[in-house]
């Protein structure tokens, strides 16, 4: 009776601890599947309703342990719907309750970064322990809005490092002017850590990115040009492409390859604002229309949008509509270079050349390129400080010596600056410029101008002749070479050498029908054969008089692009 009364209490025992421990299970259950159904809302971007239902957990909570996913996931709504303040009140509460809490500093830095607090997100990450890559290029990322570039440097080593292929961190590093060889290590050792095969050419890609931050040019394309044979129809590829192209005055082939890449992605908006000078350079109005309306409808957040319609007004002669929205695009991108250097050019045309030249300085701030450097030495030319100009074109040698643009600049200096004894150090600039890019266009035309004022036409000739076998070497379209061949026949006509001449402009307009300069020297050409005085309008003149007048009018009736 004993051993039966003792096995009935056990076994009543056993069914009492069955029915609490079901009754502790069902809530821990419970909660287990809200959390589910929470991260299910989260991901199908269901905010409100995640936030709700994670609000029910978190008030059933127990315990500060059991707290920290529920104050996670509000956090995570907020700063879904760009909360960020709050959030960050939830990322702290959570944070509190975990050992590990890096993931949620990681997000607590985030949306300090977005809420223009740089410094205070990099010393959270900074006090983070065993750096995510995500961390790691959040964390430079902040570094970099806080003038740290050794800092984000090193940063971005560590994430080259730990992952290869963290392809971002390698353009970075190059903008930043890292030690190429330390760069190529850390590939080497990130392939190595995640015991990575060559699937991609990381460090040809890289050796390309530091040829064109080098600006070394010329090998950059080749570079590039040999990835896309490999990735056909790659759009990064192609839109490094179009820039090394558009910065060797290529912009027959950049507007060509910019075009391919809106057939092969119209949604791209990358550097689509670069595209657009191309067609500001064209008057192109129709174009550029176009393209900032699709812009625009894209996505209105971005600056290049607004540069592009900002490059529309300029090309209507409405400059004030035009530094306006460039200066919505900077406001949108403080951050954007290029929406400088655009406001930069428009003010200068507007006769403002020291506001000008802060737009420009602010520009080489974020990106030091040569680009920012050729507006800085206008502006310094406009206001005639002639010694600064010189300065100014000698730094961007130091950041750019193999780089034509930037030899073109100290001879344009020289020759402002000291028009008597600076004559012959222009010359040797120009010419070695010349030697650098045999089809640069800048500096031929510059030197062809200063013996053109020596009446040295034979020299203009050779010049020009060397010129157009410059640009066929660099298979350069024929957009430039029909520029050349107009200049030829100038140069013959001063020269009274008419029937060279007659030859030129006539090459000319075979290479482009719409070459109006060639036309006007052939008119100019057959008055002076008959006696006349060349400088009476001819009807070239009348023609594009008649055309300009119709465009403007047209452009007043236009309304706005979009």
């Amino acid at each position: 009776r004993f051993r039966l009364f003792h096995d009935n209490i056990i076994k009543n025992l056993g069914v009492i601890n069955n029915c609490t421990m079901l009754s502790q299970q069902q809530p821990q259950q419970s909660c287990t599947a809200i959390r589910h159904e929470c991260k299910s809302l989260l991901k199908e971007k269901q905010y409100r309703s995640c936030e709700i239902v994670a609000q029910m957990e978190l008030s059933r909570a127990e315990n500060a342990s059991a707290a920290a996913i529920p104050l996670e996931l509000i956090g995570d709504c907020a700063q879904a719907t760009q909360q960020y303040r709050r959030a960050i009140s939830y990322f702290r509460r959570a944070a509190n309750s975990l050992i590990d809490d890096s993931r949620l500093r990681w997000k607590e830095a985030q949306c300090l970064s977005h809420l223009g607090c740089a410094m205070e997100g990099a010393a959270i990450l900074e006090r983070t322990s065993n750096r995510s890559l995500g961390m790691l290029m959040t964390l430079g990322q902040l570094y970099l809005a806080s003038d740290r570039h050794t800092d984000a440097a090193n940063v971005f080593l560590q994430a080259v490092r730990m992952n290869a292929y963290a392809l971002e961190a390698v353009q970075w590093l190059a903008i930043l002017n890292a030690d190429r060889k330390t760069v190529m290590d850390a590939v080497e050792q990130g392939m190595l850590h995640k015991n990575q095969e060559k699937a991609l050419p990381i460090i040809e890609f890289a050796s390309a990115y530091f040829l064109q931050h080098y600006n070394q040019n010329s090998s950059a394309l080749s570079a590039y040009l040999k990835l896309e044979r490999d990735f056909p129809n790659n759009i990064f590829i192609l839109l490094q492409i179009a820039t090394l192209q558009l910065q060797m005055s290529d912009e027959a082939s950049a507007e060509r390859t910019f075009q391919r890449i809106r057939n092969i992605d119209e949604t791209c908006m990358e550097k689509m604002d670069e595209y657009a000078s191309l067609l500001q350079k064209r008057d192109a109005v129709e174009d550029l229309n176009r393209l900032a309306s699709e812009l625009l409808e894209l996505d209105d957040k971005r600056p290049e949008a607004w540069v592009v319609l900002s490059l529309y007004h300029y090309v209507r002669h409405d400059n004030e509509k035009a530094i306006a929205f460039a200066d919505k695009a900077i406001s949108l991108d403080t951050r954007h270079a290029f929406s400088h250097r655009v406001k930069g050019s428009i003010l200068l045309a507007d006769n403002a050349p020291e506001k000008a030249a802060a737009s420009f300085f602010h520009a080489n701030e974020l990106s030091r390129d040569v680009a920012s450097y050729e507006g800085l030495v206008e502006c310094y030319l406009a206001r005639q400080q002639y010694k600064e100009a010189v300065c100014m074109a000698r730094e961007a040698i130091e950041i750019a010596p193999r780089d034509c643009r930037a030899v073109t600049l100290v001879g344009l200096a020289l020759s402002h600056a000291k028009p008597d004894e600076g004559r012959d150090r222009a010359k040797l600039a120009f010419e070695k410029a010349l030697r650098l890019d045999s089809g640069a266009l800048r500096p031929l035309l510059a030197l062809v101008d200063m013996h053109m004022q020596e009446r040295d036409y034979e020299t203009c000739v050779k010049l020009l002749e060397r010129g157009k076998e410059g640009l066929s070497e660099a298979h350069v379209m024929h957009s430039n070479l029909d520029m050349l061949e107009t200049r030829l026949g100038e140069v013959y006509t001063l020269n009274e050498s008419y029937m060279e001449a007659i030859t030129c402009f006539h090459s000319a307009k075979s290479l482009n029908p719409d070459n109006l300069e060639a036309q006007r020297g052939l008119e100019r050409l057959e008055k002076m054969v008959k006696g006349l005085d060349p400088d009476e309008p001819g009807e070239t003149e009348i023609a594009e008089d008649q055309n300009t007048n119709e465009s403007n009018s047209n452009h007043g009736m236009s309304g706005h692009p979009y």
